[in-house]
């Protein structure tokens, strides 16, 4: 059995509130969608910061020092499971998150257009 990613099970919940299978109460989503905001900020403010760590130094001249340093830079940027691609990886599931949660709210504020539209040219039935 193959475990699905965080990022295709919500692109999988976006499909199927684009065919009427999910369904979110609009405030909801709006504050679910904010909540994906504020993280977002925080992540990619992590990203930047970790990006600062690309060169760590200050552990000597020693080969043991050098290769700590090394290693500590690539934890940071470019080795393996690294912390930018790390932090990368979540930005990108909390903007399919924000991405489902948006299709609830822009949807019902069309559809609020689209009655306001018709409306204001036929009068209110």
């Amino acid at each position: 059995m193959t475990l699905e990613t965080p990022l295709g099970y919500w692109k999988r919940l976006g499909t199927a509130a684009d065919e009427g299978h999910l369904f979110l109460d609009p405030a909801a989503a709006r504050h679910c969608d904010t909540a994906c905001s504020e993280y977002l900020c925080t992540l990619e403010k992590n990203k930047t910061d970790a990006r600062a760590l690309e060169k760590v130094e200050g552990f000597g001249t020693f080969d043991s020092g050098i290769a700590l340093a090394r290693k500590f830079s690539q934890k940071a940027v470019g080795g393996p499971n690294n912390l930018v691609d790390v932090l990368q990886s979540h930005i990108d599931v909390v903007t399919s998150m924000q991405a489902v949660f948006r299709k609830f709210f822009v949807a019902a504020e069309d559809i609020e257009q689209q009655n306001a539209t018709s409306i204001g040219q036929n009068g209110p039935r």
